[in-house]
Order: structure tokens, then sequence, then C-alpha cells
């Protein structure tokens, strides 16, 4: 019986250790010292509570996920490191690429060079989703990735800013090239859906936005503005040529 009533102590000792031990505050380590606790929870508990009592606030902060960050943070949340790279396509993140952009604009600026700022997203990507399933749209995302990498320049800089819509900035380029790289990005879009999907499948297009340093302005924040812009009007325009008739010089054609 008093064994009995010994474990039923543990229990609910470990158990109140545990719950309490949540929030972790800053108070309770001060108040409440893990060695206290060694003699009446398990081991791993105390292990487990210990590591936890010695992350600081502001790491345990940068721990939580974010609910944007699903598929880039999942190697922060284990390890308590931030990473640059987004899990699923290994191109730079968007706060990665933001930060990158903004160092490479500052190098620009003191060289005296211009630069271009691309923006792609991918046509009828969600119509894709759900006609091939999750596991090939993903894979989808990472050929178009890897078609990037073959298309740009050592020192461009890649980045998937999320879903289907990736960022590409191509410092040292002149405005006027830029509608070479759009057709370029253009082509690597085609043979992704080409490597990747059903031979009957309809063709794997994308709309791109542009923006020029210092043209278009010469920070972060007016580039990607600026882009973001001449990618709405690319979809406008996508979709307003979609619904005019198909000439009969073209249908013949395809006959």
């Amino acid at each position: 019986m008093a064994l009995s009533l010994l474990a039923m102590a543990v229990i609910a000792s470990a158990s109140a250790v545990i719950y309490w031990s949540a929030p972790l505050s800053k108070g309770w380590r001060e108040h409440v010292p893990v060695s206290s606790v060694v003699e009446v929870i398990a081991p791993a508990v105390v292990t487990e509570i210990a590591a936890a009592a010695e992350l600081p606030s502001e790491a345990q902060e940068a721990a939580s996920p974010e609910s944007d960050s699903i598929g880039t943070r999942a190697d922060a949340l284990a390890t308590g490191e931030w990473r640059e790279t987004d899990l699923l396509t290994t191109l730079l993140n968007s706060e990665a690429f933001a930060a990158r952009l903004a160092a490479e604009l500052e190098r620009c600026k003191t060289a005296n060079l211009t630069a271009i700022l691309v923006i792609c997203d991918l046509d009828s990507f969600s119509a894709i989703n759900q006609t091939v399933g999750l596991v090939d749209a993903n894979r989808l995302l990472r050929q178009v990735a890897e078609c990037f990498r073959l298309t740009v320049r050592e020192g461009d800089i890649l980045s998937r800013l999320g879903g289907d819509e990736f960022g590409i900035f191509f410092p040292g380029l002149p405005p006027e090239v830029a509608a070479t790289r759009v057709r370029d990005l253009r082509a690597a879009v085609r043979e992704a859906g080409l490597l990747t999907l059903e031979e009957n499948s309809p063709q794997l297009t994308a709309c791109l936005g542009i923006s020029s340093f210092p043209a278009d302005g010469d920070t972060v924040d007016a580039l990607l503005a600026t882009a973001n812009a001449s990618l709405a009007n690319a979809k406008r325009e996508r979709q307003e040529n979609a619904t005019l008739p198909v000439p009969s010089v073209l249908v013949v054609a395809r006959n």
C-alpha cells in the first residue's frame, strides 16, 4: 500500500511539473530550480525540462513556428537554427531572398551596376495540383526550380517566394536584356512541365513581372512593388487574351 501511494505521488509530482513548466518563464526557473525535482520524476523528463530551462526566452520565441512557415522551418523548430532554404525546392526562402537582395542592391549601387528583378507565377497551378495530386505537384515545383538553376548564371539569386511563385534577381544586367531573360525563364517553365506532367497534359506556362534597378527604384520594397504590379498586368492580359477567338489562319495551321 505504501509503495502504491509513493508511486501515485511520483506520478502526480511529475504531472504537476510537466504541466506548470509549459511556459518556462524566467520566474519559474528562478523559484523552482530543476534540481529540486530530480528525485521525484523520471530521468527522461528531467533531461527534457533541464534543456528547456536553459533555453533563453528569445530563442524559445524564435523557435516557435509561424503560420506561413510550413515547409521552410522544420529544421529551425528542431535545432533552433534559422534556415535560409525552402525545404521543398532547396532554393532560398522569401526572407533570405529579401535579405540577399538588399545586400546585392548595395553592391550594385557601389559598383554602379544595373540589375533586373523577375517574379514568376505558374499559371493554373491549383488546377494542376488537383489533377495530378500533391506528390506530383510538389515534384513539378522541384523540377521548375531545377530548370531555373540551369537557366540562371552563377551569382544570380533564385528563390521560391511561396506557393507557385518564384523570384529571380539578375545583378549586372541592363534593362534591355530583360525580354531575353523572360524568354529563357518561360522556356525553363515549359521544360519543367514536359519533364513532369503526362504527355496529354496542358502545357505549363507562367506569368512574369519585371522591374529594373535603378530605373524602377533602388530599394527592395520599390523593386518588389514594381515587379508585382507588372505581374498583375501580365495576369490580366493573360485572362483577357484567353477570351479572344482564335484566328482562322491558326486553326487551319493547327490542322
